[in-house]
């Protein structure tokens, strides 16, 4: 999903949690959001493709525009 759908979650209660953790693909990071009813939501960008980046920061502050002000960081596998 995209950032401006996951505010809408966000806002609406439905997101619970948000992730940052490795990319299995790539050398970089990811971020999901666990739905309030299980399951993890990733952020993608308009095209549907996983949005991934190269350093915790960047990925940390997607989550906070989403509207977290705390993120969970995954350990690396």
């Amino acid at each position: 999903m995209t950032i401006d759908e996951l505010q809408r979650l966000y806002l609406t209660s439905d997101l619970v949690e948000a992730v940052v953790e490795p990319s299995i693909q790539t050398n970089g990071w990811i971020v999901e959001f666990r739905h309030r009813r299980g399951g993890l939501v990733p952020l993608t960008d308009h095209a549907g493709s996983e949005k991934c980046y190269q350093d915790v920061d960047s990925a940390t502050e997607s989550a906070f525009e989403v509207g977290f002000h705390q993120v969970r960081i995954a350990d690396a596998f």
